[in-house]
């Protein structure tokens, strides 16, 4: 081997250790912001949905239609239910 060779190998090798390093280091730093941005999509997605709930429990009292307890959601007393439920 001559001695260009061995640089360009030696070469070679660092440009491809560097090229490592570069992708390591975009993911570390990509899944981070991928998960904030996932956690934020589901708080706004969530709220549109309160919301789209809350309309539709409000037009479905106005027209004088039962609305049946959502019992996920909590309540002052924390049991889960309560005897009915008007949205304001």
């Amino acid at each position: 081997m001559t001695g260009s060779s061995v640089a360009g190998v030696i070469t070679a090798v660092a440009t491809v250790l560097i090229a490592l390093g570069g992708v390591i280091t975009a993911v570390g730093v990509l899944l981070p912001i991928l998960r904030v941005t996932r956690d934020t999509h589901t708080l706004v997605n969530q709220k549109f949905t309160d919301l789209e709930n809350r309309a539709l429990v409000r037009a479905l009292n106005d027209g004088g239609v039962p609305v049946p307890i959502d019992q996920s959601l909590p309540t002052a007393d924390g049991t889960g239910q309560s005897p009915t439920r008007h949205v304001q």
